[in-house]
């Protein structure tokens, strides 16, 4: 039978080596790492705040915090209901109100950069100089000052290599652009972003005026203006499927994702159901892989069936193709 033993589990630095101008993946853990009010317990009780009794009722018979098996639950129920030709109009309330609360609860529990140690992102910066482009699924703003705080470094020494978001700025607006930048690196948004939003089929990125405004209070005046958020957090990968397949800037990061044949270190990653569609493309198109594992806490067993998951989940990887490191170790 095999045990914990017979898994390999290296230190990031017995392994950066083979990995050095790899793409990183950074999943939910990357921000949660910096901020851990960002988890989902956290997100859900700040989210109960956003709804009224009745509202309160409905989500607290769910007995969970995980937003996407409620919103499971709510998909399902909407359908069949649609199939009965019962009414449904207080689950689409239900629905729209998960999606919104969610919104406003990282508004509010996503710290002000000027709150942040300067440090950490200088850190993370020069922690990303190893790599080549980063896919992200978190919708927080840390990336956002990491491309600004490289692009400080760069101006100071010319030997950093840059990021591209894909966003240029037209007037007083970053529009999108499927264009690269040679010398540059890139970075996608796989789920979209608080800063990223929709005008006129146009994909938008929030642009800040100075290094003293706060990112946070030009999103919140977005969406005060009824600009809310690209924003993918539909409960099954089915559903992201189509949220993604209906936005050009989104469609342009999931086949940059699903095409590569590049190295892929992948962070913070948890290989959950809802996010299958993205474990699709790595079967799709096999790349040397490196995942991290969040360690703390886990007992052998645990250890066992987390790694278990994973090959579980990239079925077209033999185990031996697969290099796990302790997550901890990388940043």
């Amino acid at each position: 039978m095999r045990t914990v033993a017979d898994i390999k589990i290296y230190h990031w630095s017995e392994i950066q080596d083979t990995f050095k101008g790899a793409d990183i993946f950074l999943g939910n853990g990357f921000s949660i790492n910096i901020n851990p009010a960002l988890n989902y317990r956290s997100l859900f009780e700040r989210f109960q705040t956003y709804l009224d009794s009745e509202e309160q009722s409905i989500f607290k018979k769910f007995n969970s915090t995980n937003f996407e098996g409620i919103q499971n639950k709510l998909s399902d129920a909407l359908e069949v209901n649609t199939i009965f030709g019962h009414k449904v109009e207080e689950i689409e309330k239900a629905l729209q109100q998960l999606k919104s609360g969610l919104l406003s609860s990282i508004k509010d529990l996503h710290p002000n950069y000027s709150l942040i140690d300067p440090r950490t992102i200088i850190n993370l910066s020069q922690g990303l100089d190893w790599f080549e482009n980063i896919y992200t699924t978190n919708y927080d703003t840390f990336l956002y000052h990491v491309i600004l705080t490289t692009m400080d470094r760069f101006r100071r020494d010319k030997i950093i290599r840059r990021f591209q978001d894909f966003f240029r700025a037209d007037g007083i607006n970053l529009r999108f652009t499927d264009e690269t930048i040679n010398g540059f690196r890139n970075i996608y948004y796989l789920h979209g972003a608080l800063f990223l939003y929709k005008e006129q089929e146009m994909t938008i990125k929030i642009r800040r005026g100075s290094k003293t405004e706060e990112l946070l209070d030009l999103i919140r005046l977005r969406v005060r203006l009824g600009n809310l958020p690209i924003f993918v957090s539909e409960g099954r990968a089915s559903l992201k499927e189509e949220t993604i397949s209906r936005n050009k800037y989104l469609s342009f990061c999931r086949s940059a994702f699903r095409d590569s044949n590049d190295r892929l270190v992948i962070y913070g990653f948890s290989f959950s159901d809802s996010d299958n569609h993205l474990i699709s493309d790595l079967n799709w198109n096999k790349r040397k892989l490196a995942i991290g594992l969040h360690l703390s806490g886990l007992n052998d067993g645990k250890i066992l069936q987390k790694v278990r998951h994973i090959e579980k989940k990239l079925y077209k990887y033999r185990s031996r193709e697969i290099r796990f490191f302790d997550s901890k170790t990388l940043f």
